[in-house]
């Protein structure tokens, strides 16, 4: 009788129960609904980033509750929020345009408390001073993060090797954008962008950048049922654009990253109907 009162207490309090996502809303989010409407709103840039950093204030606040994690944030629309499929990483992400056709960005990565009624574990990512497009071979400190929107998260864990390949976008600038596909890691609190888990014919690398034409639209999404990561193959559209990038777009081909244990490998010209 006892556990039947408390549960529905529970439920009229709005607390999430077994891993049930909750929509009710907090204090904190209706103070983050105004901020983010405030940023839409805003025109200049100095202001922009005063009310970002307010929103990353309230924000980490609120993502170190214990319930947070389950929250659905239904209320901010301009807030990127996605989950991992093991249900144990959420990564939150937002942007805004600048007068110079650039973006600036914010965001955190929240891991699923280890015991119930903890804090959660709260990593932010901080644009050091302009955002741009990462290299592959390098590994990206979170306190230097690039800037990008995420939109899929794909836990991988072979034995102790455990990581997540993050899937997004990022606008460079009025000329160029990109696609990336990342690596998130952890060692104890602390987060790391870039491993080197993606194989091509020449080399590993940490991450994997696909930057093209600000104009063009290019396809990157996880196929779970193939295992692989698949995406559009870019070329210049004239050969004298060899290595501008701005002037890169697909040819309608597409290429991957097939799982392969606990790496991916370079797939060339793979064929789509096979998805189907």
């Amino acid at each position: 009788m006892k556990r039947l009162v408390l549960y529905i207490l529970m439920l009229v309090a709005g607390f999430p129960l077994f891993g049930q996502e909750t929509t009710v809303p907090t204090d904190a989010e209706a103070r983050l609904a105004v901020l983010f409407d405030s940023l839409k709103n805003c025109q200049t840039d100095s202001l922009k980033h005063d009310i970002s950093r307010r929103i990353e204030r309230t924000l980490k606040t609120e993502l170190e509750e214990p319930a947070s994690f389950y929250k659905s944030f239904a209320s901010l629309p301009f807030l990127g929020k996605v989950t991992s499929s093991d249900n144990k990483v959420r990564v939150y992400t937002w942007s805004y345009p600048l007068s110079d056709k650039t973006y600036g960005y914010g965001g955190f990565v929240q891991r699923l408390p280890k015991r119930k009624g903890r804090k959660a574990d709260v990593v932010q990512l901080k644009v050091k001073s302009k955002a741009f497009v990462p290299a592959n071979s390098k590994r990206v400190n979170v306190n230097d993060w690039y800037g990008a929107l995420y939109y899929k998260v794909i836990p991988v864990k072979r034995r102790r090797d455990v990581y997540y390949v993050l899937l997004g976008w990022g606008g460079n600038n009025v000329a160029s954008s990109f696609k990336v596909i990342d690596v998130l890691t952890f060692n104890g609190k602390s987060a790391y962008l870039g491993k080197l888990v993606l194989k091509t014919k020449r080399k590993t690398l940490q991450r994997f950048v696909l930057e093209h034409s600000a104009e063009a639209k290019v396809a990157l999404s996880y196929e779970k049922e193939l295992n692989m990561i698949v995406f559009d193959h870019l070329v210049p559209t004239e050969p004298v654009f060899t290595g501008v990038y701005s002037h890169y777009g697909p040819d309608f081909t597409y290429d991957a990253f097939e799982l392969d244990g606990n790496v991916w490998v370079f797939v060339e010209n793979i064929d789509v109907k096979n998805k189907e």
